[in-house]
């Protein structure tokens, strides 16, 4: 049977770790308690062996005096402890609790002290509770407000396209400025009737949004103007700019929209509410429900977890000290707002009423498909076919081995033609093969040591790829290269000619590590999210990345011109760039080198138990970080030798970065936990904006 604590490490969120019970504390309290009362029946049994000189007896009236005791306790169990409830002197409902003793015991200090960490646990408890929940019903009543604007946006749209054609609106009305806003002012240019009744449908489309609570910036009848001539009344409709490739993709539909439907609007007239747009809103407020839904019942999971935790130690105690006080206890415990308070259970019925309506067609079936995803269940075939893929790998790099070097493919005569054409290519899908494996043992890791990385990497727990996917594909992928090597072989063997046969791989071009290691950091984002956000830190990130740019481009330079020049330029460049990238690595990925952690040189908070597996990490990234000091060392090597070499040190870095990945989304999980970030902020399409 599992132990409890097992079971509530297992299925707390770690992201409130600190916020739950803390359970292995007070069961170090019961140890207290326990062993005090062994201490003082030892005591009392040399005192009554000294009393009756060492003679043992037993009295008749023992039995009566255990049965008056008996009777005695179980009347005096309700009054054992007394546990009051004082409310925040602020005028909220905030309560505090705080037990007294109402009868001695023996080990009364070890009590007390139980009993005062018990009240700060319930304490705790309720205090986060409460502000959770009040963040989520906040974050009810805004999307509620955004539905509804949803909806009359969507309701005028459909009546405008119904109206004839001197008053429609097609898709659009009203200009705005950047990023596809919403004005509510005047709309003439998108209108084909006369001035008045732009004037008027503009503020119809007002009052209706009014009448949903938005409050705008100046009244319609104003007509308040910006310089331009533009409306002063304003509501935005944002892109979600969460990743490049859904910002591309959200402005490239909505762009597109714009020309094919209004490619003779007047320029100066700015961007167009239209249907594209109203599907990103649509799409954005449905994912902030799915979000909000999955925050309460984290809530709910919360509470109910900690309810077992509270009566599973109370019980602990009333074994231990052989009272009752778990009753009374557990009664405050129910009436607590924790427990008490039914409004995240009436929210989420909402949630789920309103969903189904307006996210399902009135399917419930539907919508809960997307307010609780089903994970897919593991299956025992993905081991069986991970390892039978890596036996087939195993045995055709042998027969590949064999075969290579009875066909003597690496003599002086051939070697040339080879390691140009077929060679390269086995290194290009080795080295994919690698980045699997590596990925594949980054989940292994993050899911044993509860890194919650489908939230950080905002995968769709149903559909993320499990660490034995990734092994799978790796193993697959890897076998399938190597039997396409074997074939290759065997069709030299069989009397083709070589050209021909060389020429099929050589259709795949060889990317070296260098151009590897170049693409990755130009994709970096540092340089648009420092732009987005205005934070230096991207802006330091992005140095980092364009000084490692320049050690790349010198040493690739060096190679073609080999001068104390460029010795020079090498050692320089790659030096500063080396220092640059370790301190960034140990000090803002990994969070590591704090003189003033209680880890010295680490971090307060370490999710791997054994700290000397942290600085073994420090000691190898050190070494993969100078790899490079090969690329200048100028030895003298063969043909086979040199790509050899070239797809070891390919592999290292690629190890290198697998190594790097795991602290550093130890280090963002922990973050997380540190702000108890346990739901996704989805941004909302609709707000208020003012114009200059």
């Amino acid at each position: 049977m599992v132990k409890f604590s097992k079971e509530l490490e297992a299925q707390l969120i770690p992201e409130w770790k600190d916020a739950f019970v803390n359970y292995w504390q007070l069961k170090k309290h019961i140890k207290k308690i326990k062993l005090s009362k062994m201490q003082q029946k030892q005591h009392h049994h040399h005192r009554d062996f000294n009393h009756n000189n060492g003679v043992f007896g037993l009295s008749i009236c023992d039995p009566v005096r255990f049965l008056a005791s008996k009777f005695s306790r179980d009347n005096e169990a309700e009054n054992i402890i007394q546990v009051k409830r004082k409310v925040m002197e602020e005028g909220d409902d905030h309560e505090v609790y705080e037990t007294e003793l109402a009868q001695l015991f023996s080990e009364e200090d070890e009590v007390r002290a139980f009993f005062e960490r018990l009240d700060r646990e319930l304490n705790k408890v309720n205090q986060f509770y409460r502000t959770k929940e009040s963040e989520f019903l906040e974050r009810g009543e805004i999307l509620n407000k955004q539905l509804q604007i949803l909806l009359e946006l969507k309701q005028i749209l459909i009546d405008r396209r119904r109206k004839p054609s001197g008053g429609i609106i097609p898709r659009s009305w009203t200009p705005c400025p950047r990023n596809s806003d919403f004005s509510d002012g005047q709309g003439g240019a998108a209108l084909s009737g006369d001035g008045t009744a732009a004037a008027t449908e503009t503020d119809d489309v007002i009052a209706a949004l009014e009448r949903n609570g938005v409050s705008f910036i100046n009244a319609a009848s104003s007509w308040a103007k910006t310089k331009k001539g533009k409306p002063k009344v304003a509501m935005r409709i944002d892109i979600p700019a969460e990743t490049p490739a859904r910002t591309i993709s959200a402005v490239t539909s909505m762009l597109w929209e714009d020309l094919v439907n209004n490619p003779k609007k007047e320029s100066g007239t700015g961007n167009f509410i239209n249907r594209k747009k109203i599907q990103c809103a649509e799409k954005m407020i449905r994912g902030a429900f799915v979000e909000l839904y999955r925050g309460l019942g984290l809530l709910k999971t919360y509470s109910s977890l900690n309810m077992v935790a509270f009566a599973k130690i109370l019980k602990k105690f009333d074994k231990v000290s052989n009272q009752k006080a778990s009753a009374s206890y557990l009664q405050v415990v129910k009436r607590s707002h924790f427990i008490s308070s039914d409004k995240v259970v009436r929210l989420m019925d909402e949630v789920e009423s309103i969903f189904t309506k307006h996210f399902a067609n009135n399917d419930r079936k539907k919508a809960m498909k997307f307010l609780r995803p089903q994970q897919q269940k593991e299956s025992h075939m993905v081991t069986f076919f991970v390892g039978l893929f890596t036996g087939c790998f195993v045995s055709l790099f042998c027969v590949y081995a064999i075969l290579a070097h009875l066909s003597g493919i690496f003599s002086a005569n051939t070697e040339a033609a080879y390691m140009e054409t077929v060679y390269p290519v086995f290194s290009v899908f080795a080295l994919l093969c690698l980045h699997l494996f590596m990925y594949g043992c980054n989940l292994f890791m993050w899911k044993s040591t509860r890194i919650n990385y489908n939230f950080i990497f905002e995968f769709s727990p149903n559909t993320a790829l499990k660490y034995r996917d990734a092994f799978l594909l790796c193993t697959t992928f890897m076998t399938a290269v190597v039997a396409a090597m074997v074939v290759h072989l065997l069709l030299r063997a069989s009397g083709f000619s070589p050209s021909k046969i060389d020429a099929i791989p050589g259709i795949l071009l060889l990317v070296l590590m260098v151009d590897f290691f170049m693409a990755d950091q130009l994709t970096s984002q540092c340089a648009r999210r420092w732009f987005d956000e205005y934070d230096t830190n991207h802006l330091a990130n992005m140095g980092k990345y364009v000084s490692a740019m320049v050690a790349a481009g010198a040493r690739l330079t060096y190679t073609r011109q080999s001068n104390y020049l460029w010795f020079g330029i090498v050692l320089v460049t790659s030096v500063v760039a080396t220092i640059y990238q370790l301190y960034w690595d140990f000090v803002k990925d990994w969070g590591f080198l704090n003189p003033n952690s209680r880890n010295p040189w680490l971090r307060d908070d370490l999710i791997l138990r054994n700290k000397s597996i942290y600085y073994i990490s420090i000691a190898l990234n050190v070494v993969l970080r100078i790899a490079w000091v090969e690329t200048v060392m100028r030895f003298h090597v063969t043909t086979v030798q040199w790509r050899m070499l070239d797809f070891f040190m390919a592999s290292l870095e690629v190890i290198r970065r697998g190594h790097w990945n795991f602290y550093r989304l130890e280090n963002e999980h922990l973050s997380n936990v540190g702000k108890f970030r346990a739901v996704k902020a989805v941004p909302l399409p609709f707000r208020e904006m003012d114009f200059d």
